[in-house]
């Protein structure tokens, strides 16, 4: 066996011999930094509650983002499944090289499964010396090419297949922000050609020394390699290197929308609009261990699948669901038809095939949609174009411009007093495999808000309703929609050629349902 195969084989990537780890922690004097003094007062007439404010425009969430880098005074901490190679990850890196130029202390924790976050992985830390940056679960392959890393992924599938999919900013122990989006254009309605619907949460008051252990837990984990562990060592010609590259990147990026929505004093004013919205709330944490493997919950509205979470109230009357990728397998089918069968609502807001990103993963959904239909449950798919203009307030922030849309969030809201935001999608992987993080709300104001975004996204205008309907030859799918005041019908999958949908079909029967 050729020894890199070996090498691959053998297990966890370890630290050379004599190669320090340092064990570090959140700090826990953030409610003394400015950050933390700002919601001290509130937290205080709150006991027991968090405050959070909902995040769903991509330039909104930019913004926050770049105002919590300006105003961190001692720590800053990033946990991100994906960061991108573009304008909106220049502009939070930029912002973040900043923060460890006043001596903020800056920790990154990145997946280490696309390409484009081990390079932003490598620019971070070579952008600052003060800037820490770990992998996690990371490939033995040093550099950024695909083909040698799907090569070890192939040979390693067992350990490299469990990544982290958490999504996390954490400023001075004192304000986070979590939820679904990962860092790049696409993420913040920046991108010109796709861009994601998304939905974070700003949030202040206990919760957030709660996700701060959450990441010290992943940081400090057997999981988490430090990145000069694996990559060439750098030095100071590099440092110098990089900060001229990023200087450049952030020169040109000037006429970009990212940067034009941080210019003056955007960023702090947004963070203040989204303070002002807070709404207090009991809640509930819930996040994967970074080592441990996984035990999949059958039912639970936090974690993993949808309702009856140990300790948790069942279902009563309505449950909306809203996942990018929605597969949900013998187990959950069969727990929706007993909610349908005790009078439930349960309507589902996914992907179509023609706004997906994953094709794969929509196979593994296409199918289950005929016997989720004859059960009763409602489906409803995105349409990736807007030819008319958004008619609800509370999509106008979320889209701006007829583009192509995907859907990204991860919602659900459970008889609409009760609500979970964050990493997790309805499917085998995030229910078995990958890592995941979310918090479950009590606030009648913001489960009222996401039932709201559920209503405003399933409009006939913004999706299709999926529908079945029997025929001669046993039944048949038929989508339906509004264009302005005309109904329209599709009994084909809409929007979508035909190669697309065969293409589909070949990777839905190839790919194990369990890997989607």
């Amino acid at each position: 066996m050729p020894v890199l195969a070996f090498a691959i084989l053998s297990g966890c990537v370890s630290l050379p011999k004599g190669m320090p780890k340092p064990e570090t922690h959140a700090i826990d004097d953030g409610h003394r930094t400015v950050l933390g003094r700002a919601f001290a007062e509130a937290a205080a007439a709150h006991p027991g509650m968090s405050g959070f404010a909902l995040i769903t425009g991509g330039r909104e969430a930019l913004q926050v983002r770049a105002a919590l880098a300006d105003g961190a005074e001692r720590t800053l901490d990033l946990q991100y499944f994906s960061a991108g190679d573009d304008a909106a990850s220049d502009v939070l890196l930029g912002r973040v090289v900043a923060a460890a130029e006043r001596g903020v202390r800056v920790r990154i924790l990145l997946d280490d499964m696309q390409t484009s976050t081990r390079a932003f992985a490598r620019r971070a830390q070579a952008a600052h010396a003060g800037i820490q940056v770990r992998l996690f679960n990371p490939f033995r392959v040093s550099g950024t090419g695909s083909v040698p890393r799907l090569a070890e992924f192939l040979i390693a599938n067992d350990r490299l297949n469990r990544r982290m999919h958490n999504k996390l900013w954490v400023s001075d122990n004192a304000v986070a922000v979590t939820g679904s989006r990962n860092l790049g254009d696409e993420y913040f309605d920046a991108n010109n050609s796709f861009n994601f619907l998304d939905v974070d949460m700003m949030a202040v008051g206990p919760v957030v020394p709660e996700l701060s252990r959450s990441f010290d837990a992943y940081w400090n984990s057997v999981k988490a390699v430090p990145l000069e562990a694996i990559a060439p060592p750098v030095d100071d010609g590099d440092r110098l290197l990089a900060r001229e590259q990023l200087a450049a990147r952030l020169a040109r990026c000037a006429a970009a929308a990212p940067c034009q929505w941080l210019a003056n004093d955007a960023a702090r004013l947004e963070l203040r609009a989204a303070a002002s919205r807070l709404s207090w709330s009991s809640y509930r944490l819930i996040v994967d261990p970074p080592t441990d493997d996984k035990v999949p919950e059958g039912a639970g509205i936090g974690h993993g699948s949808i309702v009856g979470h140990p300790g948790g109230d069942g279902t009563r009357t309505e449950l909306l669901v809203v996942s990018p990728y929605f597969i949900p397998g013998s187990d959950l089918r069969h727990h929706l038809r007993g909610l349908r069968e005790h009078g439930v609502r349960v309507a589902v807001l996914t992907n179509s095939l023609a706004s997906t990103d994953m094709t794969a993963a929509h196979g593994g959904y296409a199918r289950h949609r005929p016997e989720l239909l004859r059960d009763g449950v409602e489906l409803y798919e995105v349409r990736p174009k807007h030819e008319a203009p958004v008619r609800h307030r509370v999509l106008r922030q979320a889209i701006r411009r007829a583009s192509p849309v995907g859907l990204h969030a991860k919602v659900m809201v459970q008889d609409r007093n009760r609500a979970s935001v964050g990493s997790l999608n309805q499917d085998p992987r995030s229910r078995s495999t990958n890592t995941e993080i979310c918090v479950v709300l009590d606030s009648p104001a913001l489960v009222a808000e996401l039932a709201e975004l559920f209503d405003a996204a399933t409009d006939p205008q913004e999706a299709f309703r999926v529908e079945w309907v029997d025929g001669a030859a046993g039944g048949a799918l038929r989508w339906s929609a509004q264009n302005g005041d005309e109904d329209v019908s599709f009994d084909v999958e809409p929007m979508s050629s035909a190669w697309l949908v065969w293409w589909r079909s070949v990777l839905g029967a190839l790919i194990p349902e369990r890997h989607l």
